[in-house]
């Protein structure tokens, strides 16, 4: 019995220790990563642990060390619930005189005004937008059930960002218009302006074969140098699209960077750098009106909790890291832009608004 006891405690070492061998990696560099990772303490999971995720107690925005907060006039326009009293000072003689008060005017005149160049029906008419806007709402308040706790809130933001351009929509501008006020902001230094006038075109074409010059990617890494939230998020926004003449390569391994969660990870670190990403941002604001995604009362916890699949959250997480290393030590040795052409199956175009 003794020797039975002892061949079967002989039998299971042997097996433990098969599997502890089959567990341990296979290269010299893999063994010293898994030590030091045994050594390191447990780390508190993030938000991107998307079963994690609480909505009725918002998680908390991480805040970057050494950010550059959005201007005055920037901060209003993201807070203003009525355009037509900044678009009255802007507009005024002596009004927009620095570089961020253009961009900001270019950006009301976008959104709002009458575009007197365009063919009668042409979707980038704000006119046509407001009308299709209408016709949204209407369809929502009949599409809303009556007995959904969040109808009153989203037919309130509806009607609330329907009146947003009250008092602007009969001021005339042109293309030429709106491309001279851009083009004077950005000649003035602001970074957002930079990054939104080289900001590529799709114009239609599906197919990802749109270009990224050598020329717009330094305007890219300037302006997400600046950290300037806004200007990170239109160039993070850029550099998140796929190109026919270029590569985006992430991270020791070179890996093809992912659309999608690269696009809401610069989002995220916009958030960081003082974007306006809390429960009364247009964005959180938007996403519940039109879409019902009223439980998060953040754009951290709106991506993580309703926009990605836990495969994404972990990508966003890892791309979010690299990020934010760009950003604060402009250090682009993670991120790396390789000219070849782009055979990848994956086609990804985000545009941005005005």
């Amino acid at each position: 019995m003794k020797i039975l006891v002892a061949i079967a405690l002989a039998l299971a070492a042997v097996g433990l220790a098969l599997l502890i061998y089959r567990a341990e990696p296979d290269t010299l560099d893999q063994r010293v990563k898994a030590e030091m990772s045994r050594q390191a303490p447990p780390a508190k999971p993030s938000p991107s642990m998307v079963l994690l995720i609480n909505v009725a107690t918002p998680s908390a925005i991480p805040s970057a060390p050494a950010r550059s907060s959005p201007g005055p006039v920037a901060q209003e326009y993201a807070k203003a619930r009525a355009l037509k009293p900044l678009y009255d000072r802007l507009s005024a003689p002596g009004g927009a005189v620095s570089a961020e008060a253009k961009f900001v005017l270019y950006k009301v005149l976008a959104t709002c005004g009458h575009r007197t160049d365009l063919r009668a029906g042409d979707p980038n008419d704000p006119l046509i937008r407001r009308q299709l806007f209408e016709k949204r709402r209407t369809s929502l308040e009949a599409e809303i059930p009556l007995t959904n706790p969040d109808r009153q809130r989203r037919l309130a933001l509806l009607e609330e960002m329907s009146s947003r351009c009250a008092g602007i929509e009969d001021v005339a501008v042109t293309r030429s218009d709106l491309d001279k006020l851009l083009a004077d902001a950005a000649r003035d230094g602001d970074p957002k302006a930079q990054a939104r006038l080289v900001f590529p075109q799709n114009e239609g074409n599906i197919s990802g074969n749109i270009a990224l010059s050598d020329a717009q990617f330094r305007t890219f890494q300037s302006a997400i140098s600046s950290r300037d939230p806004e200007a990170i998020l239109i160039a993070g926004t850029a550099l998140s699209n796929t190109y026919g003449d270029a590569l985006l390569q992430i991270g020791p391994d070179h890996d093809e960077l992912q659309g999608r969660a690269s696009m809401e990870a610069w989002r995220l670190v916009a958030c960081e750098y003082g974007l306006d990403c809390g429960s009364d941002s247009a964005y959180v604001q938007g996403e519940c009106a039109y879409r019902g995604h009223c439980a998060a009362n953040n754009v951290q916890d709106l991506t993580f909790y309703y926009g990605v699949t836990p495969y994404e959250a972990q990508l966003i997480d890892q791309y979010r890291q690299v990020f934010r290393n760009v950003v604060a030590n402009n250090d682009w040795s993670g991120l790396q832009l390789i000219r070849q052409p782009n055979t990848s199956s994956s086609r990804f175009y985000y545009g941005i608004g005005p």
